[in-house]
């Protein structure tokens, strides 16, 4: 099967092109021949979306990822000082180690905080790429 709008290959199931992005669901939007020349004679620019859309949720998984690590890590120090702070006498003592805590995780949770702001950020940008995409798409259904 091939796209009546670009003159593509299409995938089996497939509900819209995935060379032009032309919705394939519409009659007579696919042909069992390829169209000829005469038949076709303009190619559709493909969608201007895809690939940045592809790679800024690459990037957020990877942000996610990085952000898992940073929590696994800050979890694990507070369970070592969990265990270790019963051995750790009440009163200054124990006021003292658990500023030594509060320290060591400060850096941690900055990174946490940057991660999370930059994944906020990503997240607002992939919304943005995504409604100019439908938009684009309903653009190019309407001409």
């Amino acid at each position: 099967m091939f796209c009546a709008t670009c003159g593509q290959r299409v995938r089996d199931g497939a509900h819209f092109c995935d060379d032009c992005g032309a919705q394939l669901e519409l009659p007579g939007a696919i042909t069992r021949t390829a169209p000829t020349e005469s038949t076709h004679t303009y190619r559709e620019v493909t969608d201007p979306y895809k690939e940045q859309i592809t790679q800024l949720k690459l990037q957020m998984k990877q942000l996610k990822l990085m952000l898992k690590q940073v929590n696994m890590d800050m979890s694990n120090k507070r369970a070592q000082h969990s265990e270790t702070a019963a051995f750790v006498p009440r009163g200054v003592l124990r006021r003292g180690y658990k500023m030594i805590e509060d320290v060591q995780l400060w850096g941690p949770q900055q990174r946490k905080q940057q991660l999370q702001q930059e994944i906020l950020q990503m997240e607002q940008e992939l919304l943005g790429l995504q409604k100019a995409q439908t938009d684009w798409k309903i653009q190019r259904n309407e001409l």
